[in-house]
């Protein structure tokens, strides 16, 4: 969170700009006209007060509601005037007890006070006349006690974040709180979010008015609303309607069908995904189908101000490999990547390469479009972490006239606490929008049901993944939701399908910039390394080779060597760990885990050992900036993971997890083997192969197989030992994407590291957007 010291050279850049040169002319003319209202005075020797604000609302012994209430009658006057050609744009509403109506099935709103649009940007239905929460541009809330500002921070927090996550048309929102005669006024963004310098609008009523001015007249888009989406209702049958969207992308339209993936995060600055199934349209007023328009999916992100979009990364990848194509087509040298690989290997990715078929790995790019830029942080504003932390509370004295008063000052074993690790500076990028339109109507793996299906899917993203290695790129963010598999509509043939490459960059392994590289992931599927920002590699561990496991050539002789001797002639450790082609690999082993653990449906077990499970599955998926510590173990330690496997996996699948044990000591090896020699490519190339080896035993072994769907993942409750789910073999929250790489995670507004958003879930008849809980932060 930024906190802006002064407003002219600071927050004024926030509010919006309706165009008035003379600001202080305009000003004057409101007093003028609530003194003729009398709803402002200003007596002799006194100084300009409102008529019902001589003195601060707490001492006005009234309730919240009542004391409040005459800020309507104030922005009534000033919004009933023109100013610059415009007219006011929202009004302010008092309803502290209705809930709004909104999008999201099963959730209620409400907030105590806030501007209303004039005119609606819900199309008008017919079936209910509640106030929609996407009219609610500016959300305020109150309280008479300043005691209470932290708790009247987060409820505008909580009112902030709904709103952007509720409606898809939200860039940006503004909002006012307000403790007493305390005022501050708030801009959220996907950026970054910031609070005003405090002032007393009872003291300051100038200041108060000219902030109502460009609230009320500033027009949709100046308040956060997006041009480029709008709303509309759809008969499906004679009494169903439903809401759609129309996306612009470029000079194309696209209206929405249903949800794939829309980020519910608790943080409001991040990507934000949304990702739609659409089909193409002709225009936001006409919304019949274009000439042979089939159904696509459109992603709606926002990236970081001058990072490659997706469609650039994949035209990076695409080149390289065009080249190495060309290379080997005219007898040249084979690319680095292919050191170490087996011949079999190589004759595989030499098919791929010479016929271009990588494109059937990845999704295909229809169109794409960058938009808007997200505002900069301003000179001067700090950083401020501790907006909404409670107050640290003071002791009572003790009221015995005879009590020890030594007793006092002794040390607790509480009270030895560590002390906080220091935060680097976060740096607040700009972040601006970007659209993309894909051909395949593809399932996230985390809904696609069979686990033959996952199998198939993870198979053929690993063969992804080895094109991005002989490529020399990373991918950065293997996750279940940038994981797709895509059913042929005419063979019926499913195919996996690797997504999302926004964060995918070439490999550099020696770029001096290495050490600012931030962590990036999903916190469930992060590779250790990345999560600890600490090597797995240790000179002082002996070498242990697997039993029952045929090494080649390549890794036996390097687990020749023990101790201090393997370290010589290898490069110092450094002092970050940089995202290398393995780490992309464990990913695949984390996802495969969760996998088993989370989603296939157990046997029948009891209460104490669904507690046990709850808390196995929690020790080792978290949604945490730093690293749980089980879950290096089940890496790292032998006989860790067959523990696991042996205690919570289905007896059915039994016969399969002796693979991923495989697995987890090849990825354990090749940590050590490579030691920190993270250029060396022949100590990944082989990887690859052992992968898709277990995942494609895995699909003949299941096509024989009869087992049950895979448990959803709509209406999970999040794993953590407590939580009391009838569903505790699946957990909700998947966290995306972390841009910095602090140590913990704050939920005090947008310094969460981490977003939580739900997984996809069933929609219902009256909208294409998944349910979700009650909000409960009011």
């Amino acid at each position: 969170m930024i906190v802006c010291s002064t407003w002219e050279d600071g927050f004024y850049q926030y509010l919006p700009d309706i165009g008035v040169s003379d600001m202080d002319a305009e000003i004057n003319r409101a007093v003028t006209d609530l003194m003729q209202e009398d709803l402002l005075c200003e007596e002799k020797g006194q100084p300009l007060r409102f008529k019902h604000y001589l003195y601060p609302p707490s001492a006005l012994q009234i309730g919240e509601e009542m004391c409040f209430e005459p800020l309507v009658s104030i922005c009534g006057v000033l919004a009933d005037r023109t100013l610059n050609n415009r007219k006011a744009s929202s009004n302010l509403v008092q309803e502290p007890r209705k809930y709004n109506m909104v999008e999201t099935d099963g959730a209620n709103f409400k907030v105590d006070a806030y501007l209303r649009l004039q005119q609606s940007t819900m199309p008008k239905m017919e079936t209910t006349s509640e106030q929609h929460i996407a009219d609610l541009a500016v959300p305020c809330e109150y309280k008479l006690k300043t005691k209470d500002a932290v708790q009247n921070r987060a409820q505008l927090l909580s009112a902030a974040t709904f709103c952007m996550n509720d409606d898809p048309r939200r860039m940006h929102i503004y909002g006012i709180t307000v403790e007493d005669s305390t005022m501050a006024v708030w801009y959220f963004s996907r950026s970054h979010s910031v609070k005003s310098p405090d002032f007393d609008f009872v003291e300051d009523p100038r200041r108060y008015i000219r902030i109502m001015l460009s609230l009320l007249f500033a027009n949709e888009e100046e308040l956060g609303y997006d041009q480029t989406v709008r709303r509309h209702l759809e008969r499906e049958q004679k009494k169903i309607q439903n809401v759609c969207f129309v996306y612009q992308v470029g000079n194309r339209y696209f209206k929405t069908r249903k949800a794939i993936f829309d980020d519910r995060s608790l943080c409001i600055t991040g990507r934000a995904t949304r990702v739609w199934e659409a089909i193409e349209v002709r225009s936001f007023q006409n919304l019949q189908h274009v000439d042979k328009a089939t159904p696509m999916v459109l992603k709606d992100v926002w990236l970081d101000s001058g990072s490659k979009t997706e469609s650039e990364n994949l035209r990076g990848v695409f080149d390289e490999l065009k080249e190495i194509a060309k290379g080997l087509e005219k007898g040249g040298d084979e690319p680095e990547a292919f050191n170490g690989m087996e011949d079999g290997q190589k004759e595989l990715l030499r098919q791929c390469l010479m016929k271009e078929s990588w494109t059937q790995y990845f999704l295909s790019v229809v169109c794409d479009w960058q938009g808007r830029e997200s505002k900069k942080v301003p000179e001067g504003a700090q950083h401020f972490p501790t907006l909404f932390d409670l107050p640290p509370s003071t002791s009572t004295p003790s009221s015995h006239p005879h009590a020890d008063r030594s007793r006092a000052t002794t040390s607790h074993p509480g009270n030895r606490l560590q002390p906080v690790e220091e935060q680097p500076p976060r740096h607040y990028r700009p972040k601006r929008q970007y659209r993309v339109v894909f051909s395949e109507v593809c399932e996230a793996l985390h809904d696609v049901r069979t686990l033959q299906d996952v199998a198939i899917a993870l198979r053929d993203c690993v063969f992804a993944l080895q094109l991005m290695f002989v490529a020399g790129w990373v991918h950065r963010d293997i996750s279940t939701g940038n994981i797709y598999a895509f059913t042929d509509p005419k063979s019926q043939s499913t195919r996996g399908i690797l997504a999302d490459l926004e964060y995918a960059k070439p490999f550099k392994p020696k770029d001096v910039e290495g050490s600012s590289d931030p962590k990036t992931g999903t916190a469930y599927f992060m590779a250790v390394e990345i999560q600890k920002q600490v090597h797995i590699y240790d000179p002082d561990w002996g070498k242990t080779p697997i039993r029952g496991y045929e090494w080649g050539s390549v890794i036996s002789s390097e687990l020749s060597n023990t101790g201090e001797a393997a370290c010589q002639g290898k490069p110092k450790a450094p002092s970050f760990v940089l995202h290398n082609f393995q780490h992309d690999l464990e990913s695949i082993f984390w996802i495969v885990l969760w996998t088993l653990l989370a989603r296939f449906p157990p046997t029948q077990r009891s209460t104490e050992d669904k507690r046990k499970f709850k808390a196995e599955l929690y020790s080792i998926f978290q949604n945490t900036s730093t690293y749980p510590p089980n879950r290096e173990r089940v890496l790292t330690q032998e006989g860790n993971l067959e523990s696991v496997l042996q205690t919570w996996v289905s007896g059915i699948l039994q016969p399969i997890t002796k693979e991923l044990q495989v697995i987890r000591r090849v990825l354990k090896q090749a940590y050590i083997v490579r030691r920190f020699d993270i250029g060396d490519f022949s100590s990944y190339s082989w990887l690859y192969h052992e992968m898709r080896s277990m995942l494609a035993s895995w699909v003949a072994w299941l096509s024989n197989m009869e087992l049950p769907e895979l448990t959803s993942c709509s209406s999970m409750q999040d794993p953590g030992p407590v939580a009391a789910s009838s569903a505790v073999s699946s957990p909700n929250q998947v966290p995306v994407k972390r841009e910095h790489s602090q140590s913990t995670a704050s939920r005090s507004g947008d310094d969460q590291i981490f977003k939580v958003p739900r997984l996809p879930e069933a929609t219902d008849v009256a909208s294409s957007r998944p349910r979700h809980r009650k909000n409960s932060a009011q």
